[in-house]
């Protein structure tokens, strides 16, 4: 009983001292998207968007990637954001674009 409580507990909070990459443009905005999703996917249960739908829901890092290189700009960028705020709980203002 003791080890499956130490699994759950491992893989609920696999690294909580990850903090998300800054961006400066669009594919290191991809990159630091799909290393979060990788990291710890469960933090990221309070986004809501349509664009992270979506995303989240590709189950390959290889259909992230290809998904998020087709977005626009703004798009990717948006979802940054959002993902942002649920790591480290403040909008960034001059890390991103």
């Amino acid at each position: 009983m003791k080890t499956l409580k130490k699994q759950i507990m491992r893989t609920t909070f696999e690294n909580p001292a990850y903090r998300m990459k800054t961006a400066a443009n669009k594919q290191e905005a991809i990159i630091s998207i799909l290393d979060v999703m990788t990291e710890n996917p469960l933090w990221l249960l309070k986004c809501t968007s349509k664009e992270f739908v979506v995303v989240y829901r590709l189950h390959k890092t290889d259909s992230r990637e290809q998904w998020l290189n087709a977005m626009s700009f703004k798009d990717v960028k948006k979802l940054y954001q959002e993902i942002y705020v649920q790591y480290d709980k403040a909008v960034p203002t001059n890390l991103i674009f």
